[in-house]
């Protein structure tokens, strides 16, 4: 049976609730607003992006945006599938049940998912068949995985835990942690093995009602120091499997990636003036450029959109009226800009 071994300390107590409280703003804050199809998409996107990039792939975040759409772009066929896995497998885990219990059959789809077209399908949401390990950029053996004959059980083991009731008595931002911690350390698979660890931990936050509609991309966090985030990984390795250091890092991971979020909200500055007005795509869109610019005029909008100006002005003038942007200037000198 499996027992992490953690110490909640002072610090991470204080992590929590400040993760807590960050969460119960942000669901607050987006409550029947008309942009937050929008905002979910570009976090779809962000995630994609980040996960991806920790292992290497060469994707801009415009171009996994675009991904995201449904266009095409000229990025190789690796890389872009392997964005559009993720992307797919977010779309998965988004469309369960929120409370539903994850299986070992739930773990083998996810992983299918991930690696659709990138692995043969004796490996793709199968356990690994042969050993592997872990090595850093000038190929040493920094960690070597339990053997292909001990995964299966250990993963069990892990997804017992996870349906327990230690784990239920826990806050989701420890149980996320451990997740992934666990699952990255069994390395279950031929390959994928960070990719699922991290989603794991985002299905694992949004099954236990800490996911704030789907609106934070907690792989940025990881992302933006990928050498930290491997380096904390192999600290609770190297300190016999103690988790209390890396508990900390990822609540921390957490709570910044929720200030970012709430940061992103405010930047908008929309509330819920126009609750009833119902966006087309193309108005999320713009509003989404707005909130990114700043400011930006009508030539701004045509070229990002590749639009006409009378069309720009059919896209603007219902966000103008209901108080979402406000137009200043006059002619050709007019600019916009979030409400």
């Amino acid at each position: 049976m499996y027992r992490p071994k953690l110490q909640i300390s002072p610090d991470l107590l204080r992590l929590l609730t400040d993760a807590t409280e960050l969460k119960s703003w942000i669901a607050q804050a987006v409550l029947d607003v008309p942009w937050l199809p929008a905002l979910q998409r570009d976090t779809a996107a962000r995630l994609a992006h980040s996960s991806t990039a920790i292992e290497g792939n060469p994707l801009a975040l415009p171009e996994v945006e675009a991904l995201a759409r449904g266009e095409t772009t000229g990025a190789a066929n690796q890389a872009a599938q392997e964005v559009k896995n993720y992307l797919s497998a977010m779309r998965w885990i988004w469309s369960r049940e929120s409370g539903s219990a994850i299986t070992e059959k739930d773990l083998l789809h996810l992983h299918s998912l991930l690696t659709l077209k990138l692995l043969p399908p004796e490996q793709s949401g199968r356990y690994k068949a042969k050993a592997n390990r872990v090595v850093d950029p000038k190929g040493r053996t920094v960690y070597t995985p339990p053997g292909p004959e001990q995964v299966k059980a250990l993963t069990q083991e892990l997804l017992a835990w996870i349906g327990g009731p230690e784990a239920q008595k826990l806050h989701p931002v420890i149980v996320n942690a451990v997740a992934h911690h666990r699952l990255v350390s069994i390395h279950p698979f031929a390959d994928g093995n960070g990719r699922i660890s991290r989603a794991l931990g985002v299905w694992l936050l949004y099954t236990r009602g800490f996911d704030t509609q789907h609106l934070f991309a907690l792989d940025e966090f990881y992302e933006a120091d990928r050498q930290l985030y491997y380096d904390k990984i192999q600290q609770a390795r190297d300190l016999d499997d103690d988790l209390s250091f890396w508990l900390e890092y990822s609540a921390e991971a957490v709570v910044g990636t929720l200030k970012k979020t709430r940061e992103r909200i405010m930047s908008l500055n929309v509330t819920a003036q126009a609750p009833r007005m119902r966006l087309t795509k193309r108005q999320e869109e713009v509003l989404r450029f707005l909130r990114d610019k700043g400011r930006a005029k009508a030539p701004d909008i045509e070229a990002a959109f590749h639009l006409t100006r009378a069309r720009v002005g059919q896209i603007i003038k219902p966000l103008v009226d209901a108080g979402l942007v406000i137009r200043e200037g006059q002619t050709r000198a007019t600019s916009y800009r979030l409400a």
